[in-house]
């Protein structure tokens, strides 16, 4: 059994344009019900807990993609080769870039995490000016778990709905712990998921499939 790559249609310069303009509309939308939605959400904070909880939100990390780029790297045979070194690597850069751009936006925005009041606070340019600390949005764990999981849907398409499902639970436990609002978690799964698809246009990355390895005319 090895990983074989397999031909995939490259987003368009125009598609990945109309996918911002989409999401931004989005997150405008969902601006009008942040609040009482991060209230509703906040609630599920007795169903998701324990366990669950850690499991969701280790995906809006590095350690998990640093292991799964390895794992990817060790896994290719033969004339697979090649591509070791830029899919394995395409699968820890695009949640890493997602994270960094994610981390900027905060600077540049400076919209701080949620207070007790049911208003925004933004945070003057004179204080701490280059400093992320205390800013929430974009939340820069959804935007590296979206941007991972981006990764693993376009190099592993089966894998689209567990690798879904894993992104918005990270999202869940930023809301469900305070630490942002949903329109934060939003516009992190909107940079996490445009920066894996960029990515893949730049570095020209296939899908993978399983299939069975084919015996080399040399081998006996």
């Amino acid at each position: 059994m090895r990983l074989q790559p397999s031909a995939r249609q490259k987003p368009s310069a125009r598609q990945l344009i109309v996918l911002a303009g989409l999401g931004l509309l989005g997150l405008a939308m969902l601006t009008l019900v942040d609040f009482s939605l991060g209230k509703t959400l906040g609630s599920l904070g007795s169903l998701l807990k324990g366990d669950l909880y850690y499991l969701f939100r280790i995906w809006g990390s590095l350690w998990p993609w640093l292991l799964f780029s390895i794992a990817l790297a060790i896994s290719y045979r033969g004339n697979d080769q090649p591509n070791r070194a830029k899919q394995s690597a395409f699968i820890l850069l695009s949640p890493a870039l997602s994270g960094a751009w994610a981390e900027l936006l905060k600077i540049i925005l400076r919209r701080e995490r949620p207070s007790q009041l049911e208003a925004y606070v933004f945070r003057p340019l004179t204080d701490r000016p280059w400093s992320s600390s205390g800013l929430g949005l974009p939340s820069s764990h959804a935007a590296v778990a979206f941007g991972g999981s981006m990764a693993l849907m376009i190099l592993f398409p089966r894998l689209r709905w567990p690798a879904l499902v894993m992104a918005v639970g990270c999202g869940l436990t930023r809301v469900v712990s305070g630490a942002h609002y949903p329109t934060d978690i939003y516009l992190g799964a909107l940079v996490g998921s445009v920066t894996g698809l960029l990515l893949a246009h730049w570095l020209k990355i296939p899908s993978l499939r399983f299939g069975h390895a084919q015996p080399s005319p040399n081998q006996p």
